[in-house]
């Protein structure tokens, strides 16, 4: 069920609750991190996942405070939002925004304790539709941050509506045209045109990244989306969904809208591994640090294969959809000798 406050009460209310709190848990952390020692050296001394976890927020915490602190005067030089879509301050929501998701994903990849290695084919010339799966925890911000400070482009975002509980990522969306859905839309239809029209607008430095799993890779999803499949009578999706070892199967209706607004767009598919079995907040405790290599690999496809029909389009992601998959499967396999547990 979709519970999101109005607008109005996010920024009137929420953000201005968030940054306070965020600026006073900033002003107090040392002492929170001095407890929360005290407390892994007693109880936890070799993983010391309470200390970890307090750096998280902590990061969290400062991205907001310096984050909205950052929003807001820009907003003011804008003329207070009059010239909000000019190049420049777009140039400057796009800085911040990166700068922002490089704070908290470093500090979820130092304090988890992995490494993320990303390869891409090349950086594109053109606007780029970015298809990534979802598995894992920040992946999805992660990714952003590559796009946005790694190769320096514009970035858009797919995602889901509970971001903009996070009053950063509500304000900064709404400013370089993220588009957040609901989980029930009331209107379809509208939604996806929304997301046409996203891609349609997009310039050659800029890229959307889209998840087409709709949310993080875990067993009772895909139980879930096998039986959704198995009561809408499509067999053929049930046998694809029930093969698929590593992620869900995908939605098809962002996916085909995203390729509609923007036919020469560069097309990416990507997949990591490494992150597969942490499926809950439980399971990042059990294994937290995980010590290891997440590795992601990004390739480009060519589109003059792509049908014509909604059917035909529907099957062909299907069919890059398993790609993905059985790339993430070979190289666990490659890379951990226990490819289930992901134990080195």
């Amino acid at each position: 069920m979709d519970l999101l406050p109005p607008r109005w009460l996010r920024r009137l209310v929420i953000a201005p609750i968030v940054f306070v709190g965020a600026a006073v848990f900033t002003v107090i952390s040392p002492a929170v991190h001095l407890v929360a020692a005290i407390v892994d050296l007693i109880v936890d001394r070799k993983r010391m996942r309470i200390s970890r976890l307090a750096g998280i927020g902590l990061a969290f915490c400062v991205g907001e405070v310096f984050g909205l602190f950052a929003l807001f005067t820009v907003w003011v030089a804008s003329g207070f939002g009059l010239f909000m879509k000019r190049p420049i301050w777009v140039k400057a929501n796009n800085i911040l925004t990166g700068q922002y998701l490089e704070l908290v994903t470093n500090a979820i990849v130092f304090f988890v304790g992995f490494e993320f290695k990303a390869t891409f084919d090349h950086k594109p010339d053109k606007a780029q539709v970015l298809l990534a799966r979802h598995a894992g925890p920040g992946d999805a911000l992660r990714l952003m941050k590559i796009v946005s400070r790694d190769l320096g482009r514009r970035c858009h975002a797919v995602g889901a509506a509970k971001l903009q509980w996070d009053p950063f990522l509500d304000i900064a969306g709404e400013r370089l045209d993220f588009h957040y859905l609901l989980q029930t839309p009331k209107d379809t239809t509208a939604e996806l045109d929304k997301i046409r029209t996203l891609t349609a607008g997009m310039g050659a430095d800029e890229t959307l990244v889209l998840c087409p799993e709709g949310g993080n890779f875990t067993p009772k999803r895909k139980e879930n989306r096998i039986a959704l499949e198995r009561e809408r009578g499509r067999q053929d999706r049930v046998e694809l969904a029930e093969s698929l070892k590593h992620t869900l199967l995908p939605k098809t209706g962002g996916v085909i809208a995203a390729i509609e607004g923007a036919p020469d767009a560069t097309v990416t598919f990507l997949g990591h591994a490494g992150l597969d079995d942490i499926h809950s907040f439980r399971a990042l405790w059990q294994l937290m640090p995980l010590r290891r290599t997440v590795v992601a690999r990004a390739w480009d496809v060519s589109m003059s294969d792509f049908p014509e029909d909604w059917a035909g389009r529907s099957e062909w992601l299907m069919e890059q959809w398993k790609r993905v998959d059985d790339w993430i499967d070979e190289t666990l396999d490659e890379t951990y000798q226990d490819p289930r547990s992901l134990k080195k």
